[in-house]
């Protein structure tokens, strides 16, 4: 898959989140929404390609003590771009 400037992209590579769906932000709970909103220009590793087309990237966070929450994003290629191409 290719990033918004047409470089190669695959599993493990870092990648930075340029743009969020206004479409997609209406299916997390509000809970939720605050830390998808936050993935906005930081970088993570791409995990999947659950689907032609798009990459995805995840995230984690603590509840509270004992309790993670997780979420995360599948991605258009102009709503990332790479920023390092993983070790092999």
């Amino acid at each position: 898959m290719k990033d918004k400037h047409g470089n190669l992209v695959e599993l493990g590579d870092i990648v930075r989140v340029l743009e969020i769906a206004q479409e997609f932000l209406a299916i997390p709970p509000e809970d939720e929404k605050p830390h998808i909103l936050g993935m906005l220009n930081n970088e993570y590793e791409v995990d999947d390609f659950p689907e032609e087309g798009k990459a995805s990237v995840s995230i984690g966070w603590e509840i509270e003590d004992g309790i993670s929450g997780y979420g995360g994003l599948y991605m258009l290629p102009h709503e990332f771009e790479l920023v390092q191409k993983a070790s092999k």
